[in-house]
């Protein structure tokens, strides 16, 4: 499994089944939607993606209000996380830094700039 801290360079790209979230804890409910993922893949002899980000967003948010409490409790590191995602047989990992930029991107920059470009 690639892992990518940030999105891939231009080199790097290609194009890609992806799914986005946390993935924490990688349970079943994760695993039947990365085994769609695998399907969907196949089917158009593409790789499996995932992006995730560190920090949670909801994290990251609970940062910025000063009120860590409203910070979900991580049920995996970010190693243990990994580890799970490459034995669901994901081919790649986007590690996405949620920060400011990331998070004041609008739904279009979004598109464009992670989905289609990235």
């Amino acid at each position: 499994m690639k892992v990518f801290r940030g999105l891939p360079n231009a080199e790097s790209r290609a194009p890609c089944a992806l799914s986005i979230g946390n993935f924490d804890g990688v349970h079943r409910g994760h695993q039947a939607l990365l085994a769609r993922l695998r399907e969907a893949a196949d089917l158009r002899n593409l790789e499996t993606a995932v992006m995730t980000f560190e920090p949670h967003p909801r994290e990251y948010f609970a940062q910025r209000a000063g009120d860590l409490s409203r910070a979900p409790t991580r049920i995996a590191s970010l190693r243990d996380k990994l580890q799970s995602l490459a034995n669901a047989g994901v081919d790649r990992v986007i590690v996405e830094h949620f920060n400011a930029h990331f998070a004041a991107l609008t739904p279009d920059e979004f598109v464009s700039r992670v989905l289609v470009e990235g």
